[in-house]
């Protein structure tokens, strides 16, 4: 899955979590913020996206979840810890 498909997936993922226009969210743009996502909210867009990416997270504070890029950025680390260890 390319950076494209993965900020999609994350955009897609808290839409649906916060009915907000996730696509109006810059990159960079704090979650807090702009659509008011909280630390519950962080963790939720964890689960949900660990479990649409059929990958896991390890040791991951919620806090580190501040922006769609650090999100992005979680998931692409996550994503070749999972290739590695197939």
């Amino acid at each position: 899955m390319n950076r494209q498909d993965l900020e999609a997936e994350i955009r897609s993922t808290l839409t649906t979590l916060t009915d907000a226009d996730a696509t109006r969210v810059p990159i960079d743009g704090d979650l807090s913020l702009e659509i008011g996502l909280d630390s519950l909210g962080r963790l939720e867009l964890l689960s949900e996206v660990e479990d649409r990416l059929g990958v896991i997270i390890y040791d991951v504070d919620t806090a580190q979840i501040m922006t769609i890029g650090s999100m992005i950025e979680l998931c692409e680390t996550a994503i070749a810890q999972n290739m590695e260890q197939a």
